[in-house]
């Protein structure tokens, strides 16, 4: 075991020097807007998501930053500290500063689960290895070795949905992004969309122009973009995703070196498992990186969107119709204990957002990747999650 775990080491380094002399190139911007910022749940999606694109962005002297929402430290079991070493390893060998690094510190397991009141006490590792109970955000690595909360005001955040939005609006504000990569919202880790549920509400509060979104899954089905059976090969494209959304398709293909990026992975050996070829992490080790993209700005409502749509408002449960290529589909949205289901009429839910504080919600739809259409559901704290559905044209009626 000693002999395993000092292999691993081993590797882990030598993999990160081998991202470093291939992914290193001219030194970024050291002042002024951040032209790429990538915002994630946790350390290591960064570079799941986005290695490849940050990558290119350092190459071409372009200034970078990266935000990690919680430090991964998900109850005793995973130690957020060791993580965080992870990610700042991971980030200077592609040659990001660790003062672009900014650690949010907010709950693993637990986005999808703030609300206005504090959380109560949740499991988190304590610096000398105990395991302790915690109730606010902490010291920790990255930008000033402080979370963004106590860096801004002096003292930890509660964990709470007001906290986490004044966080990413103060570092948006600050930091100006031109373009952004998060989690899309469809994907299936609770963490990763409500990440970018509260990008969006984050952005509510400000006032400046349109930003270009690149959007990335990471969880869609037990095995995607890998293979249950078989280790994909770094030379290999990313799949289509599994189904029902095969044919939802990626607007942006970035290319990448997917043997660097293998072995950046290869540096979060508390993720990767004992046993480095088998870890499903690899299977992001692609020829590409493939992104939903969307520009944001703000409508003639003041809200910031991806561009005209059908919008209803409700209070309550509300039947709708959806007609597109001459067929019909019932839908039922209700708002009830806390939550927000979209169901088929026939009582098969198709999603269900937690963290709908309010009453009263708005529904957007437009058209989507491929013959989709997404929809976007907003209460008064703002978006609380979307919804990808077959039909990329049609009519959205409320049911008589």
């Amino acid at each position: 075991m000693r002999h395993r775990a000092a292999l691993r080491r081993a590797l882990a380094i030598t993999a990160l020097l081998v991202a470093a002399g291939c992914w290193r190139g001219s030194a970024p911007r050291a002042s002024g807007p951040v032209d790429l910022l990538v915002i994630a749940p946790h350390p290591d999606d960064e570079v799941l998501m986005a290695a490849g694109l940050l990558a290119r962005a350092v190459r071409e002297g372009r200034r970078v930053a990266v935000v990690l929402m919680t430090n991964g430290d998900f109850t005793c079991s995973r130690d957020g500290r060791v993580r965080q070493r992870e990610t700042l390893a991971a980030m200077r060998a592609l040659g990001v500063d660790e003062a672009q690094v900014h650690f949010l510190g907010y709950p693993d397991g637990f986005l999808a689960g703030l609300r206005p009141t504090p959380l109560p006490p949740v499991e988190r590792r304590n610096p000398d290895g105990s395991c302790g109970l915690a109730t606010s955000t902490r010291l920790g690595s990255g930008a000033g070795s402080l979370d963004e909360h106590t860096r801004r005001t002096g003292a930890p955040a509660p964990f709470t949905s007001a906290a986490l939005v004044g966080d990413l609006t103060a570092l948006l504000e600050r930091l100006e992004p031109r373009e952004i990569v998060l989690p899309h919202p469809i994907d299936e880790h609770p963490d990763h969309a409500a990440t970018y549920a509260y990008f969006r509400r984050a952005l509510e509060g400000l006032e400046r122009g349109p930003v270009r979104v690149h959007r990335a899954i990471v969880h869609q089905g037990p095995c995607w973009p890998g293979d249950c059976r078989v280790q994909p090969s770094p030379e290999s494209s990313v799949p289509p995703l599994p189904a029902p959304l095969e044919a939802y398709a990626p607007t942006e293909r970035v290319r990448t070196d997917g043997r660097a990026k293998q072995a950046l992975i290869a540096g979060y050996a508390s993720q990767v498992g004992p046993q480095l070829e088998q870890s499903w992490l690899l299977s992001f080790a692609r020829a590409d990186e493939i992104f939903f993209a969307e520009t944001l700005a703000r409508d003639d409502a003041g809200h910031w969107s991806a561009g005209p749509a059908q919008v209803l408002e409700g209070e309550g449960a509300f039947a709708l119709r959806w007609c597109a290529q001459g067929r019909c589909r019932g839908y039922d949205l209700a708002l009830e204990a806390g939550a927000l289901t979209l169901s088929e009429s026939s009582g098969l839910e198709v999603r269900r957002w937690p963290a709908a504080d309010g009453t009263r919600w708005r529904l957007e739809v437009r058209p989507g990747a491929g013959d989709f259409s997404e929809w976007s559901l907003a209460t008064q704290a703002g978006l609380v999650g979307v919804a990808v559905l077959p039909g990329a044209t049609g009519t959205l009626t409320p049911a008589p």
